[in-house]
């Protein structure tokens, strides 16, 4: 059911969906599901199937590697039959509508690119660094204000935030069980200027050893403070 102009008045609730081997299908082949389609690729989805009569150079790219599907040819009702989510993505509106009404009949989540009453969810603006993602929301409201906060935040959170993710992903999974046992707090001291320097000169073992040393010395089994 499409959203009304009562229900604007309820928020979104944020999330990241888990693609992996599930069945995507995006209608369109233009300017608009390309961007959809960069975002689905690297998502483990299987199969990420494009439908549309013409398509970009890039989803044709994409279709020769294996990476998805390519139906060239119009849309017709039947083609979200098993999908876990859709993407009207073409820029018709009367069709992304169309191929909105179909994914509902069918209980399929569904996206229709600028017509916020038939989505069921919104894609947010992105700050990507490696695979620390910061997604920027305005509920449809201002997608003007969402690209503007975007590149305010591109220009804080540098490039060597990814790094940081990857090095803290490295102590947390070497501390293994006792990783339960170090303070939210303790955590957050340790990701300091210090730490962020080394990881910006692309030290990163050092942050790693530097990291890994400083919790191991909060968690009681180590000897160190509780």
């Amino acid at each position: 059911m499409a959203r009304t102009e009562e229900d604007r008045r309820f928020d979104y609730y944020p999330a990241f969906l888990d693609l992996v081997r599930k069945r995507v299908v995006v209608v369109g082949g233009g300017e608009i599901a390309t961007g959809k389609v960069r975002g689905l690729v690297p998502c483990g989805v299987d199969p990420l199937i494009v439908v549309a009569p013409e398509v970009s150079g890039f989803i044709q790219e994409q279709a020769d590697a294996g990476a998805l599907e390519c139906r060239r040819r119009p849309y017709r009702p039947g083609d979200l039959e098993g999908a876990d989510l859709a993407f009207a993505s073409t820029d018709d509106r009367a069709l992304n509508a169309v191929v909105a009404d179909e994914a509902r009949e069918r209980g399929v989540p569904v996206l229709a690119v600028d017509d916020v009453p038939n989505c069921d969810f919104i894609a947010p603006a992105l700050v990507k660094r490696g695979r620390l993602a910061v997604a920027i929301s305005t509920a449809g409201r201002s997608p003007a204000v969402a690209s503007h906060t975007r590149r305010e935040l591109e220009r804080v959170i540098g490039p060597e935030w990814g790094e940081l993710l990857e090095v803290a992903a490295t102590v947390r999974d070497g501390l293994g069980d006792d990783r339960a046992k170090v303070a939210p707090e303790e955590w957050q001291a340790a990701l300091d200027p210090e730490l962020k320097a080394l990881v910006r000169r692309g030290e990163r073992a050092a942050a790693v050893a530097l990291l890994h040393g400083r919790l191991r010395r909060t968690s009681p089994s180590a000897g160190g403070a509780a």
